[in-house]
């Protein structure tokens, strides 16, 4: 997964510089063969509750320290490896060109996941959002969820605010078959299925 999301970011032709965090020596071997640079991060980033911002800001103040001046940071995570290449020069153009501080890939939800979520209350269950969406699919707003594939955020809005999510956020869309984020075994096997069918 880590060398498809290096690949689709050296091919996007977008970077002056690919680094890969992480405090693992297998890991960092893998990044180097792939011609990325590696940033060895501190035990305490490599725990499971720290947010990748957390990570992407630490390799960001490292470069700073060793003289390199950006304006941008982009966040490519490997457990999101079916972005392509043109997904990331196309998120990059929309958050040039949008003016925006911020910008995330999205995928569309199924209005009926969002609008009609339940949540347990008092051992009963009742619509999240009450009766106002209890509409047919064509007549409920459209929305788009957080796919985890292509964050992007201007250094100093991103440095002050700790996450992807500001105010000035733009939004790129990514199709539900490149938008796969692997955490379980199933997302893995879809993935792995997903990127057959395209070999």
């Amino acid at each position: 997964m880590l060398a498809y999301s290096i690949d689709a970011a050296a091919a996007s032709h977008v970077f002056d510089r690919v680094v890969v965090s992480t405090e693992d020596e297998e890991i960092a071997r893998i990044a180097r063969d792939c011609g990325a640079d590696v940033h060895i991060r501190a035990a305490a980033l490599a725990d499971d509750l720290v947010s990748s911002t957390d990570v992407c800001i630490d390799v960001f103040e490292a470069r700073r320290a060793a003289g390199d001046r950006y304006d941008a940071v982009v966040c490519l995570q490997p457990s999101s490896p079916l972005r392509s290449a043109g997904d990331v020069r196309g998120s990059w153009e929309r958050f040039v060109e949008s003016g925006a501080d911020f910008l995330v890939s999205v995928t569309p939800v199924d209005p009926h996941y969002f609008h009609w979520a339940l949540r347990e209350d008092g051992g009963w269950f009742r619509m999240y959002f009450g009766d106002a969406f209890m509409l047919e699919r064509p007549l409920l707003p459209p929305v788009q969820r957080p796919n985890g594939s292509i964050k992007i955020g201007r250094a100093a809005p991103l440095c002050e605010r700790r996450n992807f999510f500001g105010e000035r956020l733009a939004v790129y869309e990514t199709p539900e078959e490149r938008s796969v984020h692997v955490a379980t075994q199933f997302d893995f096997d879809l993935a792995a299925f997903l990127m057959s069918r395209t070999a």
